[in-house]
Parts: structure tokens; sequence; C-alpha cells
């Protein structure tokens, strides 16, 4: 049987219509602007091949979720690389525009569309600083930390004296400087090993790691200690007033004033 023009055509269009409906819908993820989960993802996998290729010598652990066995509060880990001159804890943010902080604050700034739009964000330096406090429970080690942050997309304007930088060529110079620490090959080999068993081997999921997320954060609302759990209570600084964990000296967790900068 021979079909028509007028029959060949009306297929031919309802083929095209089928083709445009299916990529229509798959379009919606093509076009669709990334998540900011999927943003830091990018970021994370983008500083694990930097790493990956360019240091040499050492044992890496990317993604890694530690939880401290009394209070069961977590952190989750973006990168750590196990070197002879230090454990480096390294914690990726792939914020673009400026970033503006000190090490004291409790939130950054970051800026963007030349100064029209400010997001803020919890410190990176704190945030590092706490998941040293439950590595340095878990391992039962101290000194060999060395707490670094890296935007790999920003240019930075934070007044710090810690080790953050704004790309991955100056993280590379990080890794490679002289931090008055000497691993030797064994401690280094089972440091590397009791952290492959806790990412093997996760004590909670990413969602219930997301719960303590929220779970510090009440606590924090409530000036109770994100860290070990005890109280912070109002202390005199140098600086003026702040709060301070009650379990200091063992921990030196510290909150600012609710509307200090």
């Amino acid at each position: 049987m021979v079909l028509s023009m007028e029959i060949i055509i009306a297929i031919f269009g309802i083929i095209v219509l089928i083709l445009i409906f299916c990529f229509v819908l798959g379009a919606g993820d093509i076009f669709r602007p990334p998540s900011n989960d999927e943003i830091g993802e990018r970021g994370e996998i983008e500083v694990a091949r930097a790493l990956e290729n360019n240091c040499k010598n050492s044992y890496f652990i990317h993604d890694i979720i530690v939880v401290d066995d009394r209070t069961k509060k977590s952190a989750q880990i973006d990168h750590v690389v196990i070197r002879s001159n230090g454990v480096f804890i390294i914690e990726t943010k792939n914020y673009a525009g400026r970033i503006y902080g000190r090490d004291e604050q409790r939130e950054w700034t970051q800026v963007l569309a030349y100064g029209k739009t400010k997001n803020r964000f919890y410190n990176p330096i704190k945030q590092n600083n706490n998941k040293i406090f439950y590595l340095q429970k878990i391992l039962k080690m101290k000194n060999i930390f060395v707490p670094v942050v890296v935007f790999p997309r920003a240019e930075l304007y934070a007044e710090s004296n810690s080790l953050i930088c704004d790309n991955l060529g100056k993280l590379a110079m990080i890794l490679d400087s002289d931090q008055n620490i000497n691993l030797t090959d064994e401690q280094m080999t089972k440091i590397y090993l009791q952290l492959l068993e806790i990412k093997d081997n996760p004590q909670i999921t990413k969602e219930e790691h997301i719960e303590n997320i929220h779970k510090i954060q009440d606590d924090l609302a409530n000036n109770i200690c994100p860290r070990c759990g005890k109280s912070l209570v109002l202390r005199n600084g140098k600086n003026g007033q702040f709060y301070g964990c009650l379990g200091y000296p063992d921990c030196r967790f510290t909150k600012r004033l609710q509307g200090d900068s």
C-alpha cells in the first residue's frame, strides 16, 4: 500500500513532536541551575583530582564522615592528605565572587554582582577546627593535623592567620611547606588504615549526618557546645565578652555574642 503525501507528513510531524517532548523532559536537568550541593561536589572533585595528580608519596582519603563516640556528633571531611609533614585536613568551598572574613568571626561573607548580592556562611576555619577536634579523639593523636581551606573559584579578601588559598597552585605549595611535623612511614600507614576503616564502615549515613548538622545549629542557638555537649558560658576576653565552653581547656570552642560581626 502506498501512503499518500499527507499521511507521510502527518506521521513525520508526530515523530517530531514526540522527539521534542522527550528532549524537553530530559533538558530540564541540562538547563536547570546547579544546586548548592552539586556546585560543592564539583569543587571537591576538582580539588581531589589536583591532589592525586600533583602530590606524590602521600595517602589520600576523600569524603569521610567521622563520629564522636561519646556525643554521637559527626563531621564530614572533604579531603585528608597524609604526608610526612602532617595530616592535612582540607575543606573545599566552591564559592564564586569575593570572600570576606576574619578568624574570630562566626560567619564569613560571599559578595557577588559587584556588591549587590551578599551571602553568609559558617566560618570555614572554625568548621575545620571542629573536624580536627573529632579526629584527635578518634586517632588519639595531637599536633599532627594541619587545617587548610581552599576556595578554587573565589577571590580571597579574608584577614586570616590560618592556611587558606584561592587556587590549586597555592594549595600545592601549602602541602609542600614545613609544618614542624615529621611522621614516619609507619605512622602515616597506621593513620591511613584507621581512617580507611572509618570510611569503609561508616557509623552513620549522610542523611543522619545532615540531621546532626541541624542538631548542632539548635545547640548553638541554646548555648550548648557543638563539640562536647557542655554549656557555653559568658566569659571576658581581651576583645570583649564571648561564650566559651565549660569544658575548657580540653574543649576550646567559643561563640561570639549575638550581633557581633
